[in-house]
C-alpha cells in the first residue's frame, strides 16, 4: 500500500524528525518495514525551530517538515497545496492521521475530497488537549472519527470511550505503546548514580517526566517530606520540565536534574530504588498509556503508580505499587511498601517492531485492496 501519514512535528515534547521519536515515527517505520511505501508530513507549530525544513529518508519511508512560522497563513497555504499535490501525484491507498484533533479533521477532509480510505491512530485522548477547546472542534473531530475506515488507539479504556461517547460503530483496534528495549534495560545502579551526580549510598526515589500539578507533583513532595520527618533518609530525584506554577522543594534530599535527553532517561530510571508515577484523575490520565511505567519495568525497577486508566491491568500481582490519585497517605503507604519489600509485576514489555507490525496488519485487514 501507499500511505500518506499526517502528524504534528512535536509531540510529548519531542521532535518527531530530529529525534526520530515515539509512536508516530516508530509506526511509520514499522509500516515501511512491512513493505508499504510511507510518506509523512509533519506540521511544525513551533517558532524558531532549528532545521525547520528537516527531512527524513529511509527505505520505504520519507518524512517532510512544514513550518507554520513565520507567516502562518502563507505557510499553511503552502502545506495544504503540497498535500493536495502529493495526493494527486502518489495516489495513496490510505491516509493515516494522528497527533491531535486538527490532523484528524484534516485527514477526514482530504480523504473525502480525494476518495481515499482514512484511518486514525490515537496515542492519547486528543479531546483532553488544549486544541480541542476551540468551539465546534470536538464535534467535527468526532464526526471525522465516525467516518474513518478504521481507528486504532493506545488503551482499552480509550477504545471503550470512543464506543460509548464518540459513537464509533466498530470497536477500535487497541495497539499499546512499546519501548526501545535496546535503550531501556537493566544497568548498574551505582554507575548510573555516579553519572547523574546522585548520592551513591542511601535510597533514591524518583519522578521522570512533566513535573506539574496536572500530574499531582505536590502529592509526591508532601509524601517525601513525611518520609524524611519519619526519620527515613530517602532522596528524591526529579528529571523533566517544571510547570511555572510548581515549586520544587529546597532540601539536601531533593535533586533536580533538569530535562534529560531521552537517551539518558534509562540511566535515570536505573539509578532509582523506586520510580514514582503521579497522575491526577482527569480526562488525560483516564485514557493514556502508562509509558513511563513500561520504561521503568524494562529497566527492572520497582514502581509506585497512580491507579488511573489501564494501570491495574498491568500491575496484577503487585497491587502494593498502586495508590489512589492525589491521595498523599496512599502514596506514602505504597512508597514504604516498595522501599521495604519491592515487588515487580509480571508484564510483557513490547518492542516497537512488533507493535508497528500490528498496525500494518490492521490497515491491511481493513483495506484489502491496497495490500
Amino acid at each position: 500500500m501507499k500511505i500518506l501519514y499526517l502528524s504534528k512535528r512535536f509531540y510529548t515534547n519531542k521532535d518527531l524528525l530530529a529525534e526520530r521519536y515515539g509512536r508516530v515515527f516508530e509506526f511509520s517505520r514499522g509500516l515501511a518495514a512491512a513493505g508499504h511505501s510511507v510518506t509523512g508530513c509533519a506540521l511544525d507549530y513551533r517558532r524558531n525551530v532549528p532545521d525547520r525544513e528537516l527531512a527524513v529518508q529511509e527505505v520505504g519511508l520519507q518524512w517532510r517538515s512544514y513550518p507554520l512560522f513565520p507567516g502562518p497563513l502563507r505557510q499553511m497555504r503552502r502545506y495544504l497545496d503540497d498535500l493536495h499535490s502529493l495526493i494527486r501525484a502518489q495516489q495513496p491507498d490510505v491516509l493515516l492521521s494522528s497527533s491531535d484533533v486538527y490532523h484528524v479533521i484534516l485527514g477526514d477532509r482530504l480523504a473525502r475530497k480525494h476518495s481515499i480510505a482514512h484511518f486514525v491512530d490515537l496515542y492519547d485522548n486528543y479531546e483532553s488537549f488544549g486544541a480541542s477547546r476551540v468551539p465546534g472542534i470536538t464535534a467535527r473531530y468526532r464526526q471525522a472519527l465516525r467516518r474513518a475506515a478504521g481507528v486504532s488507539c493506545v488503551s482499552k479504556r480509550l477504545g471503550d470511550y470512543l464506543l460509548a461517547e464518540v459513537g464509533l460503530t466498530g470497536r477500535p483496534e487497541v495497539i499499546i505503546n512499546a519501548v526501545d528495549l535496546e535503550l531501556f534495560q537493566p544497568m548498574d545502579m551505582t554507575a548510573c548514580r555516579q553519572q547523574l551526580g546522585l548520592p551513591v549510598a542511601g535510597r533514591v526515589i524518583g519522578l521522570g517526566g512533566a513535573i506539574s500539578e496536572h500530574r499531582a507533583a505536590s502529592t509526591l513532595f508532601a509524601a517525601h517530606r513525611e518520609l524524611l520527618e519519619a526519620g527515613l533518609e530517602v532522596h528524591l530525584a526529579l528529571a523533566g520540565t517544571v510547570d511555572r506554577r510548581t515549586t520544587i522543594p529546597r532540601s539536601d534530599y531533593v535533586h533536580y536534574l533538569g530535562e534529560l535527553d531521552y537517551r539518558t532517561m534509562p540511566v535515570f530510571f536505573a539509578a532509582l530504588d523506586v520510580g514514582v508515577i503521579t497522575n491526577s484523575d482527569n480526562q488525560f490520565s483516564r485514557y493514556c498509556f502508562p509509558q513511563k511505567y513500561f520504561e521503568l519495568r524494562a529497566c527492572e525497577r520497582p514502581v509506585v503508580i497512580a491507579a488511573t486508566g489501564d494501570v491495574r491491568d498491568y500491575t496484577q500481582g503487585c497491587e502494593q505499587s498502586l495508590f489512589t490519585p492525589g491521595d498523599r497517605s496512599a502514596l506514602l503507604t505504597a512508597l514504604r511498601r516498595q522501599l521495604d519489600a519491592p515487588c515487580l509485576a509480571q508484564v510483557d514489555v513490547p518492542d516497537w517492531t512488533g507493535q508497528g507490525a500490528r498496525l500494518a496488519s490492521f490497515l491491511e485487514k481493513m483495506q484489502p485492496h491496497g495490500a
